[in-house]
């Protein structure tokens, strides 16, 4: 009984493997150039700061990814923001990180 429930766990655990690593590689996130991303359970595109930052990035000249990169320091979204936020691909998105309407006392 014990050899049995033993093999029926191996088999179940490849089956598992093998159903797992079948599966297609279409998790990519998929951007349309605005900052939005697509969401197949809304059926369109979504605003996401993934493709928000993907966008500042792409119009900016700044690394994307890396410690050095707008997606995981804020400090060098702020950066670029600041070099490029007046283009109007992104000044929507740049908004808060622009020095114009702040006020000097």
């Amino acid at each position: 009984m014990m050899i049995k429930t033993a093999t029926l766990a191996a088999l179940g655990g490849a089956l598992l493997m093998t159903a797992a690593t079948s599966l297609p590689a279409s998790a990519k996130i998929k951007c349309d150039g605005n900052g939005n991303q697509y969401n197949s359970a809304a059926g369109g595109y979504i605003p996401s700061p993934y493709c928000e930052d993907k966008l500042i990035a792409q119009v900016s000249g700044y690394p994307f990814n890396g410690p050095n990169g707008v997606k995981q320091n804020p400090s060098v979204k702020a950066e670029a923001c600041r070099f490029a936020g007046s283009n109007i691909k992104i000044s929507h998105l740049c908004a808060g990180h622009m020095y114009e309407g702040r006020r000097k006392y």
